[in-house]
């Protein structure tokens, strides 16, 4: 470590030298390059003992933007509480107060990904608080904590409050001017909002829109438009027209894979869509390997008790059910139940949803599904109870259609979260879920 100033001060611009060169390879989606770029900033200024606060965190919150997109959530978390170590105690000022908002808005995202939506919402707080009353009072950072706090609402069912946060955008972007990039995020979230809320060609209209403007943005990277379309994707299939759907959803898990590295979590959002559109067009065997596939990825990259492991498992329920699978469809819906019960307010329609699938199934199923057939009686294991054919709704039937955007995993996945040095915004597909992009499907 360096206490010599001469010597010191040349790290510092060396680190900020390699800082810009990794969010040149940010922005160009070569994580990989980036992220060499952004540790080797890191080093360097972490040599002088005299690196000023600010810039040790900037760098933090660079290297953990590009670790979350990596798919690193833990490294990426870690950065950003390393960045907060840092700002909390320094001297209130302008970029101090900018980049405290942007290491908030990080934090909450990771909490929402990982579904504790309690500390999610008390660190957004805490970034809007800071964004209209502290000293980095800037639109883009606005409305970016904004963005995120819709998204956060819309994955809580709370559709009118990400419909207030998404109005106060636009009219930030109305009266201060928006990029093409931050109007195309906008126009996303709403898609998946309108959605979520089953108003399909409202929601195919702002789908299209996004793309368009996504299109026109300098320096937009196929994996950042991937995103808008599989947010069109959704929108199309809720409305039956499952083949544009798919060649939309094909076009984007093609660039998400071809991405450096690849992008793995977009991945599995759009094996999971892919998965209920060949589920919808009636090839099980297909759609059961691409919905395990999907599920094998996020409880990689998740764990096996997130809220979107549960959609997983739910949607895959309903394929065995339709089956007849009755006893693996039971086992599925009963883990995506204990996973949206510890998750989400009892009076969420992803809860309730599966609470019905589980009353559709047959008292046999449940009961196969709660023990080893070897204990029941011989009369059970010769004679067990059915489930009337007639009574089978199906994944699209009329008494599970309500709740058809939440559990078909239509948070088309996303690209990427608020932590942009350059201010871009959170967008759904979950883009916050799925991911709707936080920067993930709304």
């Amino acid at each position: 470590m360096y206490s010599d100033a001469g010597r010191g001060r040349r790290a510092l611009r060396r680190a900020r030298r390699r800082l810009r060169l990794a969010r040149y390879w940010q922005a160009t989606a070569d994580l990989d390059q980036a992220g060499r770029d952004a540790h080797h900033a890191l080093r360097l200024a972490r040599s002088y003992r005299a690196a000023p606060a600010t810039l040790l965190a900037d760098i933090a919150v660079t290297l953990a933007r590009i670790e979350l997109d990596r798919d690193e959530y833990a490294a990426g978390r870690a950065h950003l509480e390393y960045a907060l170590s840092l700002l909390q105690p320094a001297a209130t000022s302008a970029d101090r107060d900018r980049l405290l908002v942007w290491t908030l808005l990080g934090l909450g995202d990771c909490h929402r990904r990982a579904g504790r939506y309690r500390e999610a919402i008390d660190a957004l707080d805490r970034a809007l608080h800071l964004a209209d009353a502290g000293q980095a009072t800037e639109p883009r950072l606005l409305t970016a904590v904004l963005t995120l706090l819709g998204i956060t609402a819309k994955e809580l069912g709370h559709y009118d409050r990400a419909a207030a946060c998404y109005t106060r955008v636009g009219a930030i972007h109305r009266d201060h001017g928006a990029t093409p990039a931050d109007a195309a995020t906008l126009h996303h979230n709403l898609a998946g909002l309108d959605h979520a809320r089953r108003r399909y060609p409202q929601a195919e209209t702002h789908a299209r829109r996004a793309v368009a403007l996504r299109r026109r943005t300098p320096g937009a990277t196929p994996t950042d438009i991937a995103a808008d379309q599989a947010v069109l994707a959704s929108a199309l299939a809720a409305q039956h027209r499952h083949d544009q759907a798919r060649a939309l959803l094909e076009q984007a898990l093609a660039a998400c894979r071809a991405a450096r590295p690849p992008r793995r979590y977009e991945i599995a959002v759009h094996l999971h869509n892919l998965a209920d559109i060949e589920h919808t067009a009636g090839r099980a065997d297909h759609a059961e390997h691409l919905y395990r596939q999907s599920l094998a990825l996020k409880e990689e990259l998740l764990g096996p008790a997130h809220p979107e492991v549960g959609l997983v498992t739910n949607n895959l329920g309903t394929l065995l059910h339709q089956q007849h699978r009755h006893s693996e469809a039971a086992d599925c819906y009963r883990r995506a139940l204990a996973i949206a019960e510890r998750t989400y307010p009892p009076d969420h329609p992803t809860t309730a949803a599966i609470q019905h699938h589980i009353h559709e199934l047959s008292p046999a199923a449940l009961m196969y599904a709660s023990g080893s057939p070897r204990s029941w009686t011989k009369d059970q294991r010769d004679n067990p109870p059915t489930t009337p054919r007639g009574s089978l709704r199906g994944r699209f039937g009329s008494a599970v259609q309500a709740f058809h955007p939440i559990l078909h995993g239509w948070c088309v996945a996303g690209l990427g979260d608020p932590l942009r040095s350059d201010g871009q915004v959170a967008e759904e597909t979950t883009f916050a879920v799925c991911p709707d992009v936080a920067e993930q499907v709304g």
